[in-house]
């Protein structure tokens, strides 16, 4: 990882994080970190506040094999979940899915801003409250659903995801693999790739590369609900 200014904080959609900066004199750290690089691994003490600028981070959960699960992905504009608010062992490796700009802000740092600026310090808990909902709420899409089911509800978190940062919807970029995606869902890659396909055929989104143009959202919320 190496630190850098190269991605505005005008395309960040944690603005709050960076007014609580300003108004508390604290110093943002900016890094870059190239895909397959861990920001922190699992049992590792987290001594910092994580959020993506631009980017993509997976939170993999190393305990269930060799493998692990992917718990969560923190995308542009989010803040990586926590276990914990001090300097406690993490029970998640955080590695990025592609080349990524994060703000670090250390704990320390956070604690003794919070005397001068308490409002400020309020909203910034709510935000990193907000980020750990979120992926409990994600993780909801793969208990008792089908396949079709949970590939149309990922599609969907991504959609209001993306309408939380007030970023246009028609299109996603997908920035996690196949076998990514498959991993988070408790499914095979195959029966993912087969899932977009039967979608696209049905003229309910359109797929190129990495990018899903959503063509019938009414209807993949049918699809999600079991209708």
């Amino acid at each position: 990882m190496r630190e850098s200014t190269a991605a505005g904080c005008d395309r960040c959609g944690v603005d709050r994080l960076c007014l609580f900066g300003r108004v508390a004199g604290l110093r943002i750290r900016r890094i870059r970190t190239n895909r397959g690089t861990p920001l922190f691994r699992s049992g590792e003490r987290v001594e910092a506040l994580f959020a993506i600028r631009s980017g993509c981070v997976k939170e993999v959960d190393v305990s269930t094999g060799r493998d692990g699960t992917i718990v969560n992905f923190a995308t542009a504009g989010e803040i990586l979940s926590l276990q914990s608010l001090a300097c406690a062992p993490s029970r998640t490796t955080a590695i990025a899915v592609e080349s990524s700009f994060v703000c670090v802000v250390p704990w320390n740092a956070v604690n003794q801003a919070s005397l001068s600026a308490p409002r400020i310090t309020r909203e910034l808990m709510q935000l990193i409250a907000k980020a750990g909902l979120e992926a409990r709420e994600s993780l909801a899409l793969v208990r008792d659903k089908e396949a079709r089911q949970r590939v149309a509800g990922f599609l969907l978190n991504m959609v209001a995801r993306s309408q939380a940062r007030n970023v246009s919807t028609c299109e996603l970029r997908l920035p996690m693999n196949r076998d990514d995606i498959a991993n988070y869902l408790g499914l095979r890659s195959e029966t993912v790739s087969r899932c977009f396909t039967d979608l696209a055929r049905q003229r309910l989104i359109q797929v190129k590369a990495k990018r899903v143009q959503i063509l019938e959202e009414c209807e993949l919320r049918r699809i999600y609900s079991g209708a």
